[in-house]
């Protein structure tokens, strides 16, 4: 759970762990899940996610850089998860894609610290 000092807003979910867009072929494995507490059904107790995430973040590496900017990414924006995280640890750069209007849209980008419109907080690394 995460919250701050105040009441937890969601759960924090690192991999593996299954997370199942829909129920037909579109399951992936975020390196983090967060889901907030308003969609808290869709984690499975028995290990994995029905439904789609508020927040996801792939952290690249040299196997997986266009898999996780093009496919992974049009994948996630398709099902509207609300925010998309890519971590580049090569450059130590973070894109943060949040939904407008059904699009992504790039809301930060940035070296060190990002901002998460979702959650209206910073988060530094």
């Amino acid at each position: 759970m995460f919250g701050g000092f105040g009441q937890a807003k969601g759960e924090v979910i690192i991999s593996p762990y299954d997370v199942y867009l829909d129920e037909t072929n579109n399951a992936v494995q975020p390196d983090i899940i967060v889901v907030l507490n308003e969609n808290i059904k869709i984690i499975d107790p028995r290990g994995h996610i029905h439904g789609v995430p508020d927040i996801l973040v792939e952290v690249l590496s040299s196997h997986n850089r266009d898999h996780d900017q093009k496919l992974k990414k049009d994948l996630y924006e398709r099902f509207r998860v609300q925010e998309y995280w890519i971590v580049d640890p090569e450059n130590k750069s973070t894109t943060v894609y949040a939904l407008e209007n059904n699009r992504y849209k790039i809301v930060a980008e940035d070296a060190g610290m990002v901002r998460s419109t979702l959650l209206g907080c910073l988060f530094g690394f």
